[in-house]
């Protein structure tokens, strides 16, 4: 991940009405849309604090996998070629922390006839993109998605026939265009949009998430808040909080 000194904050657009995305790379300057993976991704705020880190890969079977490069043992999202589409957790994980089934939200890809439905989406609202930049280097190629402090931006994953021609009416970006098995392309497109109610969503979720660390034993610690649902019908997102976590203290 970069750090402050490689951004020249002049030339940076946090227009809520435009995309801007800056290429942080080792490498020379890569051309937009990217045809190979694995795709390495974060957002930056307006104050300097940016996203996790997020890679997408592409098997040889034309499967899909999006992960977070900070905390490679939580949520993995996979986008078969079959159409299952699932979020998980490592075995590991969820036999370290009790948790029988290690599988969440599972759907299958969307169909559509003349407007596209992404099968997956992650969303970056402002409150919840917040990592010093001071404690982050660069180690891969990177592409950083300029945010905005009251939009959410939205990176979405649509499958499609590679015949298909997509277009948008909103100000985006086109990260990737990666082909896969059978005649399909995963597209990756980000763009900004109004927070909506997902802040209430997400403020729903805080007494069950609080409930499950308090039976897992964990202490007082600072955690990331993975909140999962549906933007519709087979089409998941989910969007990462960082939250403070303080188990509750019995009455004596």
């Amino acid at each position: 991940m970069p750090k402050l000194e490689h951004f020249d904050f002049d030339r940076i657009s946090f227009d809520a009405d435009t995309m801007q995305v800056v290429s942080v790379s080792r490498n020379k300057t890569p051309v937009l849309p990217l045809s190979r993976s694995p795709l390495n991704f974060s957002v930056l705020r307006s104050d300097g604090l940016f996203s996790n880190r997020w890679g997408v890969s592409t098997s040889k079977y034309g499967d899909v996998y999006v992960y977070c490069r900070d905390a490679p043992n939580t949520e993995k999202i996979s986008l078969h070629t079959s159409g299952e589409q699932h979020i998980s957790i490592t075995s590991k994980v969820a036999a370290e922390l009790g948790i029988q089934n290690r599988y969440g939200p599972v759907w299958t890809q969307p169909e559509f006839e003349q407007q596209a439905i992404a099968t997956f989406t992650l969303l970056f609202p402002p409150w919840g993109v917040g990592i010093a930049p001071e404690i982050q280097e660069i180690t891969k190629d990177e592409l950083v998605i300029i945010g905005h402090k009251e939009k959410i931006v939205v990176v979405s994953f649509f499958i499609a026939d590679s015949s298909r021609n997509m277009q948008s009416q909103l100000p985006h970006f086109i990260l990737g265009r990666l082909a896969l098995q059978q005649g399909r392309t995963l597209h990756v497109i980000a763009w900004k949009e109004p927070q909506n109610d997902l802040l209430d969503k997400v403020r729903a979720v805080f007494p069950q998430a609080s409930q499950t660390l308090f039976e897992l034993g964990l202490g007082e610690q600072d955690y990331n808040l993975n909140v999962q649902g549906f933007r519709e019908p087979n089409s998941a997102y989910l969007v990462t909080v960082p939250v403070h976590y303080i188990p509750a203290r019995l009455n004596e």
